[in-house]
């Protein structure tokens, strides 16, 4: 062969390997994304973006009616997902493969912005951090804001990110950005950040051509809906300072009743967030430690880059750990909330990464030894429900010191150690010790990397730390499928054909309610069975069920902003021609109903809206004449 077909061949090899792995990466991501799809129990907030989008677009209601809908977000979050059922048809189906085909089209923006930051083996690297997130991957099944706001975030920073971007594309990028803040108000810092980032790397002409095109997409949404969007803010702005919003502040929702979660609770939603979301959160963190001067930087777009991704990232982090963590309103919703835009974290460690920094300082070092002993302590607490009741049946050798007591050959399982030496209870030990087991697999991994290092990378200009971090950052990101690591939540796993058993439920309930009858829906945490059944009436509160309840006596105020309370449900009860009760939620309060109101009739239960539930059957009860 010549030595141009040589040097063709592998140019070839060298670029297609890494489109080619970055594929596999695209497919492993997808054929996850479809199982879930279809294996996901829908949850409340699914139930509301689908139904209540729908119910928007086909003239029922429209965004912040007075005594229409609970409009807890923007609009777009909810005409999205509303249109994308005119065009498909209405159901769990439509939301689910357009929940596929964004994450799809938000992998090819993550290729994209890799590639623009650390070429295409860093892009194809990107890819398989998110095909290997199970957790991740579960939230972008759903068809909820999550996915939708993840696609639109990559693709502004797709259109943005690196040098000699065409201004039309800059410009889509802010007007994206724009809808972004139309479509969740918590990403408000995503537009302004984006802006003084334009300005610094593209010049000032993009950047007035930005600012202009941004915020005019951003007016021109909230005149549409002026003055009456101002109450998706009044949740989140202290009433002291905010008197001018007091004629749009909703009365106080359902969350004012779950109490106040404790500090162990809070920690766990905490570490959950590592053990979920690995790569992005723990690389990026690695990168602000190891962080150089600015005059060691090789490219300065990739710096410019990185100090915007930062400075986005850890903004809305810190804002998201205090909404979560740090409030009482839904303390482990820190996961699905980061999935908005933990995209802008990997982007990060690819920016930073690519660069190939291999020194650090002595104090960054400790810094680094540190955070990395802190992190295996994280994941060791986080993953307790998997690794606590196998570490404490592990048996430890006879050893005199340690023993109350008898013994036998085998030794002693720890959980009986932890009992008898220390007092401590079952459940305690079962925290505790895979925090011992975390710490000292910390302390080992320290040890081993330092003699892989001592041995091997220190002669190619690696400082240990650097060197640690990379390969537990590699390490970790491969084993995140895992069930000690990821895994995803399980709360709504189920393996049978979820989309088909809401559209049977929902096909029942049709075939018995005529359209125009008023309904009275206690159907658990979804809505989704109704969406099936056209032209019902319901109490607009309910499909929010508990979230949207609000104790508040005043039934006008609570009716106006789209809630309920116990006066109009008591209300709507006594004047629907069907009430709808899970299984589940059938208790002695509603047989005492029943038995007060012998006009209605009990009709065959529905089919059960999640074959792994049981009680998930819709009861189904009839006024009669």
């Amino acid at each position: 062969m010549s030595r141009w077909g040589s040097q063709l061949r592998s140019y070839l090899v060298r670029w297609r390997m890494a489109e080619l792995l970055a594929f596999l990466g695209g497919g492993v991501y997808v054929a996850q994304n479809v199982l879930y799809a279809f294996t996901q129990m829908s949850e409340v907030d699914e139930g509301g973006y689908l139904y209540q989008g729908y119910l928007f677009v086909t003239g029922v209601y429209h965004p912040f009616q007075v005594n229409g809908l609970w409009m807890y977000y923007p609009p777009f979050s909810y005409l999205f997902w509303g249109y994308l059922q005119k065009w498909f048809g209405p159901g769990l189906r439509t939301g689910r493969y357009g929940a596929i085909c964004l994450g799809i089209l938000m992998l090819l923006a993550i290729w994209i912005a890799a590639r623009h930051l650390g070429g295409k083996w860093w892009a194809a690297a990107a890819i398989w951090a998110v095909a290997l997130d199970p957790a991740l991957i579960k939230l972008y099944s759903m068809a909820e804001s999550q996915v939708l706001i993840a696609c639109m975030l990559t693709w502004v920073l797709a259109l943005v990110l690196g040098e000699n971007r065409p201004l039309w594309q800059i410009v889509a990028s802010s007007i994206l950005a724009g809808l972004v803040l139309l479509t969740r108000h918590n990403l408000a810092p995503v537009l302004p950040i984006l802006l003084v980032y334009i300005f610094w790397q593209h010049g000032k002409k993009a950047g007035w051509w930005a600012l202009a095109c941004g915020v005019l997409t951003v007016a021109a949404g909230y005149a549409l809906y002026w003055p009456d969007i101002l109450v998706i803010w009044t949740p989140w702005l202290p009433a002291k300072l905010t008197p001018f919003l007091d004629a749009f502040r909703t009365p106080q929702g359902g969350a004012v009743l779950l109490g106040t979660p404790g500090l162990l609770n809070r920690v766990l939603a905490f570490t959950t967030t590592f053990r979920f979301s690995y790569f992005a959160l723990a690389g990026s963190l690695a990168a602000i430690i190891l962080w150089p001067r600015s005059d060691q930087w090789k490219n300065r777009v990739n710096f410019r880059a990185s100090v915007f991704l930062a400075a986005l990232f850890f903004t809305l982090l810190v804002l998201h750990l205090w909404a979560a963590v740090l409030n009482n309103y839904c303390v482990f919703c820190v996961n699905p909330y980061i999935a908005w835009f933990i995209v802008v974290a990997l982007l990060l460690v690819v920016a930073f990464f690519s660069e190939g920094f291999k020194q650090a300082f002595l104090g960054r070092q400790l810094i680094a030894g540190l955070f990395l002993l802190l992190l295996f302590i994280d994941l060791g607490y986080a993953s307790f429900d998997v690794t606590g009741f196998w570490l404490m049946n592990l048996r430890l050798p006879r050893l005199k010191t340690l023993l109350v007591g008898g013994g036998h050959l085998q030794g002693y399982a720890i959980w009986d150690l932890m009992e008898s030496r220390f007092q401590m209870s079952t459940a305690i030990a079962r925290q505790v010790v895979p925090l011992i087991a975390s710490f000292m697999a910390g302390l080992a991994f320290l040890l081993l990397t330092w003699i892989v290092w001592r041995f091997l990378a220190r002669r190619r200009g690696y400082a240990w730390m650097p060197f640690s971090l990379s390969i537990v950052l590699i390490l970790g990101t491969v084993l995140s499928p895992l069930p000690v690591m990821a895994g995803g939540p399980r709360q709504y796993d189920c393996q049978a054909d979820m989309i088909r058993a809401y559209e049977q439920t929902g096909q029942y309930l049709a075939s018995l309610i005529p359209p125009g009858s008023k309904v009275y829906w206690d159907g658990g945490g979804s809505i989704l069975p109704l969406e099936y059944v056209p032209g019902v009436r319901i109490l607009p509160g309910q499909i929010y069920d508990f979230w949207s309840f609000s104790p508040d006596g005043d039934t006008a105020r609570v009716l106006r902003f789209g809630m309920w309370n116990v006066a109009s449900a008591d209300q709507w009860k006594n004047e629907a021609d069907f009430i709808l009760v899970e299984g589940n939620r059938y208790d002695a309060g509603w047989q005492a109903f029943f038995l007060a109101n012998p006009q209605f009739e009990e009709l065959r239960e529905s089919p059960p809206t999640s074959p792994c539930v049981d009680g998930s059957n819709v009861r189904v009860f009839r006024r009669g004449a």
